[in-house]
């Protein structure tokens, strides 16, 4: 069943043998179709893509078959080249009967068959009639004539003879053909036995296989190299995130760290200002007390107070000297306590000086040092700015440096991750399952039990029929990690085992149905 676009066989001005590219796997089936039609076309078959670009490039064809029946070929990707190749190309799309709708409204597709092939279809695609048989016409021209009559008696002892020797004949090879027969029953019986007895008892065996690309195993390799890429790229992108953060996180701490040391040195000036400050109102106290003293000496008691009355009243002095006196000295008991008061002033300013020199000198500190400021007290109003400054520089320089240690850490987390990553990596890379992506590798399924004959450099040995005529192929690789489920070649049955790597000097064993190792099995 074909679908077909507006298509009238070959291109305009094409030749007059129409020439026909096929690309796809399955050539066989193609090729069966034109081998009646020799010399009425030209055809050329690949199976790889680029070597189908080679061949567009290189001979001008008419018509394009595109086998999309193994959907992991890129063959889809010749259609938009076609477009370019400078002359004109019909393009054929061999698809499933499911997936012929999905290639119908694709632009550049000529016509869509559906699997499997017909030569009609493929006929009606290159312009060419089929070809009809002549089976008959040659049977009539060679039909021998009739034979003249015979006289009665002696056609029927001819026919006597010929009869005789004719059951003769086939009784002779009905004999001979029943001893080949038996003879060859035995021999496939004593073989039989021999095989079930070998596999009985052997341990030396081992089932060898090829791996390529598409393999369960090389597919499950390849997408973990992938995805190992893949972290690995993305860890890399990481770390150069993070060494940017750490870059800024570190301009960052120095920018905190100097506006910290430098309202250090504001707070260190000021604790020298308070100190100078303090020893000034010290001295003050003392000139202070000393005048309290003196005029203490004249106010209290009865002393001068007294000689004024005795004074006056030994008239001495008049009454206006007399009050004169009188005030004076109350004007001395004013002094007297105003000069308590500014004692006791001055006494609490030193007081506070004290206490915010110790606020001083504890938040210099933590300037200094990055401590933290939960043992400063309580200060006074015109501190407040400087400590909430001081308070505001160490909190920026504790943010940076948490925020350049927290870098840090991941920068040493995502660095070991890369190294993780690059020796899985490396390790996948190396196996032979990755090397299957690139070319073909030489395996053998070793069953459990049968690890002894399969050692790392052992000999390799593969027989013409199973267990005879057998001759050295090789030797025995690294054995390649992970379990592995197979079926056994003789009984059938599912058993367990691994992969072991094989070096052959015949390729041709690795297509044998098993193979031996260490020895050969019945030593020649």
């Amino acid at each position: 069943m074909s679908h077909v676009l507006p298509f009238k066989g070959p291109a305009a001005g094409a030749r007059v043998v129409p020439r026909a590219l096929y690309v796809g796997p399955a050539a066989d089936e193609f090729c069966n179709i034109l081998s009646n039609h020799i010399g009425r076309i030209e055809t050329a078959y690949e199976q790889d893509v680029q070597a189908a670009f080679a061949q567009l490039r290189r001979q001008q064809f008419d018509v394009v078959f595109l086998d999309q029946r193994d959907e992991n070929l890129a063959t889809r990707l010749i259609l938009p080249v076609l477009q370019s190749l400078g002359y004109p190309v019909q393009a054929v799309v061999i698809s499933p009967l499911s997936s012929v709708s999905h290639y119908l409204a694709v632009p550049g597709v000529a016509r869509v068959l559906s699997a499997p092939l017909k030569e009609a279809q493929v006929l009606r695609v290159l312009g060419l009639e089929r070809r009809t048989s002549k089976a008959f016409e040659l049977a009539a021209a060679q039909k021998p004539e009739a034979p003249a009559v015979a006289k009665p008696q002696a056609r029927r002892s001819l026919v006597q003879n010929l009869s005789d020797r004719f059951m003769n004949l086939v009784s002779t090879l009905y004999k001979r053909a029943a001893f080949v027969l038996l003879f060859t029953l035995f021999i496939a019986f004593a073989f039989y036995g021999v095989l079930i007895g070998f596999f009985l008892l052997s341990n030396g065996w081992g089932a060898p296989l090829t791996l390529t690309r598409g393999h369960e195993m090389v597919n499950k390799v390849e997408r973990e190299i992938t995805e190992v890429t893949v972290a690995l790229n993305q860890t890399e992108q990481r770390i150069s995130e993070q060494s940017l953060a750490k870059s800024k996180a570190e301009r960052d701490y120095e920018s905190a760290n100097s506006l910290a040391l430098y309202a250090a040195g504001t707070v260190g000036k000021e604790i020298e200002a308070r100190v100078r400050q303090q020893k000034s109102l010290v001295q003050a106290v003392k000139r202070l007390k000393k005048v309290r003293g003196q005029l203490a000496a004249q106010v209290d008691g009865d002393g001068a107070s007294g000689d004024l009355k005795k004074l006056y009243s030994k008239r001495l002095i008049n009454k206006n000297t007399y009050s004169a006196g009188v005030l004076n000295l109350v004007d001395a008991s004013q002094k007297l306590a105003a000069i308590d008061i500014e004692i006791e002033s001055a006494q609490n300013q030193i007081a506070d000086f004290a206490s915010n020199r110790t606020m001083l000198e504890s938040l210099k500190q933590a300037l200094e040092t990055g401590e933290n400021l939960s043992g400063i007290t309580a200060t006074s109003s015109d501190m407040l700015l400087l400590t909430k400054q001081s308070s505001d520089s160490l909190a920026a320089r504790a943010a940076a440096k948490s925020e350049l240690e927290g870098v840090e850490r991941n920068m040493v987390s995502l660095t070991k991750s890369k190294e993780v990553l690059e020796q899985q990596l490396a390790v996948l890379g190396n196996s032979p399952l990755a090397r299957a992506l690139e070319k073909r590798v030489d395996v053998v399924f070793v069953p459990y039990g049968n690890e002894r004959r399969f050692s790392e450099g052992r000999k390799l040995y593969s027989c013409a029929f199973t267990i005879f005529f057998c001759s050295q192929a090789g030797t025995v690789g690294k054995s390649l990690p992970g379990e592995v489920n197979a079926v056994h070649p003789f009984f059938g049955k599912p058993i367990r085992g691994s992969f072991v790597e094989m070096h052959l000097d015949n390729p041709d064993a690795a297509m044998r149905e098993i193979i031996h190792g260490t020895r050969k099995p019945l030593f020649f």
